[in-house]
C-alpha cells in the first residue's frame, strides 16, 4: 500500500510556485551600530518631554489623561434621548 501511494505521488506535478524575483535574491540589509540609531532619535519631537520632566510628572500627566478618558462617551441628554427613542421603537 505504501509503495502504491509513493508511486502515485511521484507521478503528480509539483505545487504551482511563483517565480523567484530579484528581491528574494538581494543581499540582507546591513546592521547599523546602535550609536547611529540613537543619534537619529536624540533630537526627536518628544526628546524634551522625556528628558525635561521627571518620571513622576509624566506618570501624573498620564493618570490625569486616563481620568479624563474614563468619562461617559455619550452625554447625559443624548443618552436619555437615545433610550427614549429605543423604547418607542419596541
Amino acid at each position: 500500500m505504501l509503495a502504491i501511494t509513493t508511486a502515485l505521488l511521484a507521478c503528480t506535478a509539483g505545487p504551482d510556485m511563483p517565480p523567484r524575483n530579484a528581491a528574494t535574491n538581494a543581499a540582507a540589509p546591513s546592521l547599523l551600530p546602535i550609536s547611529h540609531v540613537l543619534r537619529q532619535t536624540a533630537d526627536g519631537p518628544n526628546t524634551a518631554l522625556l528628558t525635561d520632566t521627571s518620571a513622576d510628572a509624566r506618570a501624573d500627566a498620564l493618570r490625569a489623561r486616563a481620568t479624563r478618558l474614563r468619562g461617559p462617551v455619550i452625554s447625559g441628554t443624548d443618552s436619555d434621548s437615545m433610550r427614549a427613542s429605543g423604547a418607542a421603537l419596541r
